[in-house]
């Protein structure tokens, strides 16, 4: 019995150890020109992400689809900027509540929200997912990665 006891700890052991090796070997470290891109995008959210460059090198590198992730780094950053440009956004406080709002669209992206053309929803919302789509590669809402399922 105590034999028993011991080998199933040793096989949990060698499982979580496999799977956490299979889990560190799928992420991937960025290339130097995958970094600048990250800068140029941390510059255009200086002052609203308040993530520092090394925890968004880190999230990208650990996503599941590192190229999708820093495309959609970059498709935010830019609408965030073209939007608070044209819109005129001054206060730190509605510049942050507009970022969340980007992120909010991008995340509705991710989740398979594109019924109609942008999807019946405010003309703030509308405007910010037309500029995501303007900003994200051609397709990348049907990349595989790209959509999230909840099932």
């Amino acid at each position: 019995m105590r034999f028993k006891k011991v080998f199933m700890v040793i096989i949990v052991m060698f499982l979580a150890t496999s799977a956490y090796a299979q889990s560190n070997a799928r992420s991937r470290l960025l290339t130097g020109e995958e970094i600048q891109r990250l800068k140029a995008v941390k510059q255009l959210l200086y002052g609203v992400d308040k993530k520092s460059l090394q925890e968004t090198i880190h999230e990208v590198e650990k996503s599941r689809h590192p190229q999708i992730s820093l495309e959609m780094q970059e498709a935010m950053a830019k609408a965030y900027t073209d939007i608070a440009s044209e819109m005129n956004v001054v206060s730190q406080k509605k510049k942050e509540w507009l970022y969340s709002m980007v992120c909010l669209n991008m995340a509705y992206f991710q989740f398979g929200g594109t019924q109609g053309k942008y999807g019946s929803t405010t003309e703030l919302n509308r405007l910010i997912r037309q500029k995501l789509i303007k900003y994200l590669p051609v397709n990348a809402l049907k990349q595989p990665g790209f959509v999230y399922s909840l099932e």
